[in-house]
């Protein structure tokens, strides 16, 4: 009976001094006031949670065999793990980390109640990112993918619903910044069906704190029951944590990254730095598609291109020609190309100039001949603005080169030119299925998005290995010039034509080459991200960047004075003798050997096949939230059982069909009024499908020519 009555004590104790903890939170929660009636009700309830310290090592062992069977790498980690940062600090059954260090408790307050102060915050709150695929620019080519997009984005809303957490079952995706102690991982398991969560907790020391606190087996087996994936990433990880994401949504479906809800749990520098880091790169996880009507130009124009007999460069080129030595200088059209263009000018006769789409047209003005040119874009207005850059005769003796799938067209403008292979391209699908493709050609990673990396791919494939990067600004100075004053952008009175422009709140601050601070749009920043990947990704790769631009990683910042001592040293060569051995070396012509084989490849039929097992997935009666989530999985399922070109066709729009059909189905007033609009949503998707086969037939053999207001501007501005 004593022991009873101590008991009751002992208990009271606790509540009085949850009831002074609780006074102390609400000054630092104070929009949770009129909450007081439902935390009173928690911090009764924390009494449930107090444990001696042999239930806390029982749920240790629990959660160590749940690992066990879910991820043995946890397992393994922590089965022996001894923390040095914190103590594991237990005050009357409540677990709490110590800062060693500092003496100090992560948690100020028991954890459990924190963390529900902070769940409740975020149930009210909208923690949400999503891909905005662009809706205001208008179909100038009558693409059948943007007509089936904009059908279905139109069912949107057309005033913003209000949005919370609060009224809602399911999320789409979820990425959770920082585990700790863990309880908000327990409420999220049971408020939530989610198709994944990525748990994001850089400090291996406080998820060992979890191990402690939350039922990690009730967790796991939760999502598992609820078919939802759970990609947990512990450890330092600043500089890796994104790629392995993208690397992971790849495998769940890219489109479930397009409704993603955020949760931040604790801050610390390393966790600002991997936020930043995310909301950085997030829109990185909606390019790069490709989609359907760009793939049927894509092999057209392929096709029409060796029909014409353009050579390719052959995948050995680099280890047969004889150039390793000799310097190259990579000429992009940015504003910081004006003040480089003496220094071009004066060492043009001891190095290789490749010049970058429409930095031609300044190196025209400027009376410099480049060895070489290069283009990226496929579309028939590249061939309409090279007549802008340049009368024909400027032409004459530069040596074009691009991916196959530029329009033919462009590669017709010059006397000698070769293509290379893009890869995750359906043309490239179609060239690598082939026996003679896979023995004598490459596909090339890197060769994206701008001329740039055109350039410096290409360049290094024909056995360059050091490259100086000028006018390669990738972003311009707020209020400056966006590309060189004396090229196609500027007047003869050096007045803005307005032919570019980046769209209001999409631009990205960068750390200067040279110093200061930089902007750019989503295509600049992919560029600038792409070259630094091809230059880390090859060691004998020596670049050098001289432009007052945007830092490129892994490109050493050069100064003009430094450039000038080193260069002067060098003896000028023999260029057009060089130039014409490397394209002699590096290139092989096919002679029509593989055009009719490629036709005859094009497969047609199983095209049409697939298109029709897509449309009968919609048969199946729609009728729930799960529905709806299962027919986008079965989307998926389907698309990858087909091979090669026929898939690389239909997964670009069918991942932004996903994605816009994502945004009404979790994008509604309710998940009821979502479910209604997504079905209808499918309807277009369907009318896609049904024509997209004829579409192929049609023009998988005929290049692509469209309008192009950018042009007829261009002309206008030109008079």
């Amino acid at each position: 009976m004593m022991n009873d009555e101590l008991g009751k004590q002992k208990l009271l104790d606790k509540y009085q001094q949850l009831e002074q903890q609780l006074k102390r939170i609400k000054l630092n929660f104070t929009s949770f006031a009129e909450q007081e009636s439902a935390l009173q009700q928690e911090a009764n309830k924390m009494s449930l949670l107090v444990s001696p310290e042999e239930e806390l090592l029982a749920r240790y062992q629990v959660n160590l065999e749940a690992f066990k069977n879910y991820y043995p790498d946890i397992y393994n980690f922590y089965l022996d793990f001894e923390p040095k940062k914190y103590a594991l600090n237990i005050q009357d059954g409540f677990v709490n980390a110590v800062d060693v260090k500092a003496a100090r408790n992560f948690y100020e307050y028991p954890a459990f109640l924190t963390t529900k102060l902070q769940f409740d915050q975020f149930l009210h709150s909208d923690m949400l990112k999503k891909f905005h695929f662009n809706e205001s620019v208008e179909n100038e080519a009558k693409f059948s993918h943007v007509d089936c997009l904009d059908n279905i984005q139109a069912l949107n809303h057309p005033k913003k619903q209000p949005f919370s957490f609060d009224k809602r079952k399911h999320l789409c995706s979820m990425i959770i910044f920082g585990v700790a102690a863990g309880y908000h991982l327990e409420m999220i398991a049971q408020k939530f069906v989610s198709q994944c969560l990525y748990i994001i907790e850089p400090d291996i020391e406080l998820f060992y704190l979890s191990l402690f606190c939350i039922n990690w087996q009730h967790i796991l087996e939760t999502i598992d029951k609820k078919n939802g994936r759970i990609y947990i990433s512990i450890g330092e990880q600043k500089d890796t944590f994104f790629d392995e994401c993208m690397d992971m949504s790849a495998i769940s479906g890219r489109y479930q990254m397009s409704h993603i809800a955020g949760y931040i749990h604790y801050i610390s520098d390393e966790m600002d730095e991997i936020i930043k880091e995310f909301n950085r790169r997030y829109f990185e996880m909606g390019q790069g598609w490709g989609f359907f009507d760009d793939g049927v130009i894509a092999i057209a124009h392929m096709l029409g291109n060796f029909k014409d007999n353009v050579p390719i460069i052959s995948k050995d080129a680099q280890f047969k020609t004889n150039c390793q030595e000799k310097p190259v200088f990579i000429v992009g059209n940015g504003p910081s190309l004006d003040d480089l263009i003496g220094l071009i000018e004066s060492y043009q006769d001891k190095a290789i100039i490749i010049s970058c789409g429409s930095a031609l047209s300044a190196l025209y003005e400027y009376g410099i001949k480049p060895d070489f040119h290069c283009e990226q874009e496929r579309t028939f207005p590249v061939a309409e603005k090279i007549d802008h850059y340049c009368p024909k005769e400027f032409l004459e003796n530069i040596i074009l080169f691009a991916p196959m799938n530029v329009h033919p067209e462009v590669f017709n403008k010059f006397e000698r030119k070769f293509m290379a292979a893009k890869s995750n391209e359906p043309s490239t699908a179609m060239l690598m299925a082939t026996e003679s493709a896979q023995k004598y050609y490459d596909a090339y990673l890197y060769i994206n998005p701008t001329v740039a990396n055109t350039a410096l791919c290409l360049g290094y494939a024909l056995g360059f290995k050091e490259f100086y990067f000028m006018g390669v600004d990738l972003g311009h100075k707020r209020g400056g010039s966006h590309h060189s004053i004396n090229s196609l952008y500027y007047s003869k009175d050096n007045e803005d034509k307005g032919l570019y422009k980046i769209a209001e709140g999409k631009e990205t601050e960068l750390d200067g080459n040279l110093g200061g601070k930089f902007i750019c749009d989503d295509f600049f920043y992919t560029s600038n991200l792409s070259l630094s990947r091809m230059i880390m990704s090859n060691e004998d790769l020596n670049c050098f960047n001289l432009s007052d631009g945007s830092l490129i990683k892994g490109a050493r910042p050069l100064l003009p004075e430094e450039f000038s001592q080193q260069f002067s040293k060098l003896s000028a060569f023999n260029k057009p003798e060089l130039v014409q051995d490397v394209f002699e070396t590096a290139t092989i012509d096919d002679n029509h050997q593989l055009y009719q084989e490629l036709v005859n490849n094009l497969a047609f039929d199983d095209f049409d096949e697939i298109c029709q097992q897509l449309i009968l997935l919609s048969q199946k009666p729609i009728e729930t939230f799960d529905d709806a989530i299962n027919y986008l999985m079965d989307n998926t399922k389907v698309l990858r059982a087909s091979k090669g070109h026929v898939h690389d066709l239909l997964v670009g729009t069918l991942m932004h069909v996903q994605v816009t059909l994502n945004h009404l189905l979790y994008g509604g007033k309710s998940e009821e009024d979502g479910l209604a609009v997504f079905k209808q949503g499918i309807s277009y998707f369907n009318d896609f499908l049904a024509i997209a086969p004829q579409y192929y037939r049609e023009n998988a053999l005929t290049s692509h020519y469209s309008d192009s207001k950018w042009i007829r501007k261009l002309a206008e501005s030109s008079k």
